[in-house]
Order: structure tokens, then sequence, then C-alpha cells
């Protein structure tokens, strides 16, 4: 089966002849299951503290290394300490994460 988890681009009608067209099919079905938008990809931390800015919804997982504090943000000024300094953590489209660390970890994201 065919998945389509992009947004069509703005030349695809929605409707051809009174059916709602193969590719806005495949986006909606996609959204309704919950589809992935794409794989995990591997953060390489720059210099302590390291901050991620998250490109969509999804989960940050730190492991490893040796993590000190690990602060969230939504705004860019309030900082708030998670209370963790491994695991999974949530993020929406530019959240940010700040890791503080002494060795570096292993930082995976996972998109929604």
């Amino acid at each position: 089966m065919t998945t389509i988890s992009n947004l069509p681009t703005y030349d695809q009608s929605l409707i051809t002849n009174t059916i709602t067209n193969k590719v806005w099919y495949f986006f909606f079905q996609a959204l309704h299951q919950g589809t992935p938008i794409g794989t995990e990809s591997i953060v390489t931390p720059t210099s302590s503290p390291f901050t991620f800015v998250a490109p969509s919804r999804g989960t940050l997982i730190v492991q490893g290394g040796t993590v000190s504090l690990i602060n969230f943000t939504r705004n860019g000024t309030t900082n708030y300490n998670t209370g963790q300094t491994q695991g999974m953590l949530p993020v929406s489209f530019g959240d940010s994460l700040i890791v503080y660390y002494s060795a570096q970890p292993s930082i995976t994201f996972i998109p929604q």
C-alpha cells in the first residue's frame, strides 16, 4: 500500500470529478493513522551546552555520555529543568532542548 506523508503541492487539486484526489487521500490517511513523517536521524551535539531545536513534532532520545542537565524552552527565554539526564523527551515544532554534558551523549531525533 502506498502512503504519502508529505503535504501535496498547491497545484495538486483536492477534488477531481467529485472524488478526493489520490495524493490528498493518502495524505489524509497518513495523518489519521499517525504515519511518521520520516525516519530517525542521528544528532551530533556540538560543545556543551548543546541546543537542539525541533524541526517538527517528535521525540529526542538522549543516552550515554555524562549529562548533568537537560532544559526545555518553548519561547527561548524561560528554561525549565526536565529533571532528566537521559531518556525520551517529546517535543513540538520549534521547541528547544538544551543538553549540558561533560562527555558527549548519543542523541537521536524521531519525527512524528
